[in-house]
């Protein structure tokens, strides 16, 4: 046994001449240490270079997962036009429906919305409880990247009416609807503990308090 805790093959490879003070890193010396031995299977045998591989891959695994681990998430400063839009009612709803039932509600509700954001190229980043959070303008920047945020709003509120009008059929339960906030302005994305996710910046706070303020079946900008 070495000082790195191999057993008999890895000198074995040693001595054949597989020399490791070249090498950048502890990764690039293991690389280079199992394609040695998986070059000499035929001189020393598939059991002796198994039991010499096992514990190579596994230290090599291990370092690939801590640089994984140590890689931030790209983070970029962009002008976005932020959305939030909030199902209202879903509450009270909440407290009249089993958990299965609102479930199927409160799903149903944010995937027809996700699907209304999807055709105005915008972008869902969260999902929270009855709110979702959207942005224009992250991905691939246009010229009308706000414009297609109103209109949007405007269509999340039209689908909010139908939204409202169903549960009021199925469920007896007026009240029902969404409300929209939108603002435009400088974010960070990417990085934190939410990835490619993350959204921070005074923007999306206004944002957040548009869509507050706004009345229920209502857009505020």
């Amino acid at each position: 046994i070495d000082d790195w805790g191999m057993p008999l093959p890895f000198a074995a490879a040693m001595a054949l001449g597989l020399s490791l003070t070249a090498m950048a890193s502890e990764r690039e010396q293991l690389e280079s240490v199992i394609r040695g031995l998986e070059a000499q299977r035929g001189l020393l045998g598939d059991a002796f270079v198994d039991a010499g591989l096992a514990p190579l891959r596994a230290r090599l695994s291990a370092l690939m997962d801590e640089g994984a681990a140590d890689v931030a998430p790209e983070q970029t400063l962009k002008l976005v036009t932020i959305l939030f839009l909030d199902v209202v009612g879903s509450t009270q709803l909440s407290q009249q429906l089993d958990p299965e039932d609102i479930h199927a509600v409160m799903d149903g509700a944010l995937a027809r919305c996700t699907a209304v954001v999807d055709a105005h190229c915008g972008e869902v980043l969260q999902y929270a409880g009855d709110n979702l959070l959207a942005v224009f303008g992250a991905d691939e920047v246009r010229e009308d990247d706000a414009v297609r945020a109103v209109r949007c709003g405007l269509a999340l509120v039209a689908e909010g009416r139908v939204l409202g009008e169903e549960v009021l059929q199925r469920h007896r339960h007026p009240g029902f609807g969404v409300r929209v906030g939108i603002h435009t302005g400088r974010v960070l994305l990417g990085g934190g503990v939410d990835g490619d996710a993350s959204i921070r910046g005074i923007a999306v706070n206004i944002a957040a308090r548009m869509e507050q303020t706004a009345p229920p079946g209502g857009l505020r900008i």
